[in-house]
């Protein structure tokens, strides 16, 4: 379906709005992250390069390419990232908005090399499965598209390694949401690992959320790990992530008091 003048000068204002909201939470610096809506014949609207989008981004700045990347209107230059989100509107029909930003913790968790894809909150469960961490690519390469291919099909976001995060959803303000459930979920584990060890939910915990999820007519999300990486966690082991985010906890502590 073809988005009429009226609808799309409407998507344009929603790409700001997003955008602004993302400065706003620190998860976008200068003129990093890019937004894209697709429109209903073949075209993507999507944020330019060399624009901050926080604070000076405009309706008019934004851009229309096609599917394959080709700028058809406006002034301004496509983003060299705005392949990883062709790549996921050319593996999926059913994604209508694309939102890759920098979040904070999300990115300082895949520094640390550790994961978030284990189940740990049951609203996470319901609404991601879990949150895969994509193998590091080098920006702006084509290495990026084709490693998000690899993930698009089965999860709505992903950590980037080492470069950010990437959301999909029904329209921008779902991808945004989704993208804000994220960050949200990797600052209560880095807290709740300053604490102690975490315990991710068991295998029979993730089960029944999922049949919970189906009852309720959620999608059933995909997880990451096996059931028997799960039951690592059912028996109280800890995981060598936790006893070395402990330790380097511990250190800190120890150095700010000297």
């Amino acid at each position: 379906m073809t988005q009429g003048p009226s609808s799309e000068q409407q998507l344009r204002r929603d790409i700001v709005d997003v955008c602004r909201r993302i400065y706003e939470h620190g998860w976008f610096a200068a003129t990093d992250g890019n937004v894209s809506i697709r429109l209903g014949d073949g075209r993507i609207l999507a944020t330019p390069t060399g624009v901050h989008k926080g604070l000076r981004m405009k309706d008019d700045d934004i851009i229309v390419v096609d599917m394959a990347g080709k700028r058809l209107s406006g002034t301004r230059e496509a983003s060299s990232e705005l392949r990883m989100h062709l790549a996921a509107y050319q593996e999926r029909a059913d994604i209508r908005a694309v939102v890759h930003a920098h979040p904070t913790n999300c990115i300082a968790f895949s520094l640390a090399g550790v994961s978030l894809a284990q189940c740990l909150l049951p609203e996470i469960v319901f609404t991601f499965g879990s949150i895969p961490t994509t193998a590091y690519t080098t920006p702006t390469t084509e290495e990026v598209p084709a490693e998000i291919r690899k993930w698009i099909r089965r999860f709505d976001a992903m950590i980037l390694d080492r470069h950010g995060s990437l959301t999909v959803g029904r329209d921008v303000f779902d991808a945004y949401d989704k993208l804000e459930r994220m960050e949200h979920v990797a600052e209560i584990t880095f807290r709740a690992r300053m604490l102690g060890p975490i315990r991710p939910l068991t295998c029979e915990q993730v089960t029944r959320l999922q049949q919970v999820g189906e009852k309720l007519g959620l999608p059933n999300r995909a997880i990451v790990d096996s059931p028997c990486e799960h039951c690592n966690a059912c028996e109280g082991a800890k995981s060598p992530s936790d006893e070395e985010m402990i330790r380097r906890v511990r250190e800190q502590v120890e150095k700010s008091i000297r």
